[in-house]
C-alpha cells in the first residue's frame, strides 16, 4: 500500500493505530445521547481525542471512577456523558490522567 490518507499521515506523525489494535470501526458519534436510568448525568467535554482508541481510552477512564454507573463518549462531539454520582473533581482528573483535557 502507499503512504496516503489519514491513517498515513497519523502513522507519520507517531500513532500508529495498528500499536492498539486499530480502529474497530469509524465508529464516530456512534454512542446514543439519550437519557440514562442510572442515575445524575454529567456531560463534559474533552479534548485530544482522535481515533477510536482514544475514545474506548476515556470510557475506561471515566467508569473506573468510584460511583459511575456507565459513560459513553461520543468522539464526534468531543463529550462525554457520565451518569452516577462521582464528583465532577474525580472525573476531570481520571480524563487528564488518561492524557486528555476536560474544557468548559
Amino acid at each position: 500500500m502507499f503512504g496516503f490518507g489519514r491513517k498515513a499521515a497519523k502513522e507519520q506523525a507517531g500513532h500508529s493505530h495498528m500499536d492498539h489494535g486499530g480502529h474497530m470501526s469509524d465508529g464516530i458519534g456512534g454512542q446514543s445521547m439519550g437519557a440514562s436510568a442510572a442515575g445524575p448525568q454529567l456531560v463534559l467535554r474533552i479534548e485530544g481525542m482522535t481515533c477510536m482508541h482514544c475514545k474506548m481510552s476515556v470510557e475506561k477512564a471515566l467508569k473506573n471512577v468510584h460511583g459511575v454507573e456507565s459513560a459513553n463518549v461520543d468522539l464526534m462531539r468531543k463529550e462525554a456523558v457520565v451518569s452516577g454520582s462521582a464528583a465532577k473533581d474525580a472525573l476531570v482528573k481520571a480524563v487528564e490522567e488518561a492524557g486528555y483535557a476536560v474544557v468548559a
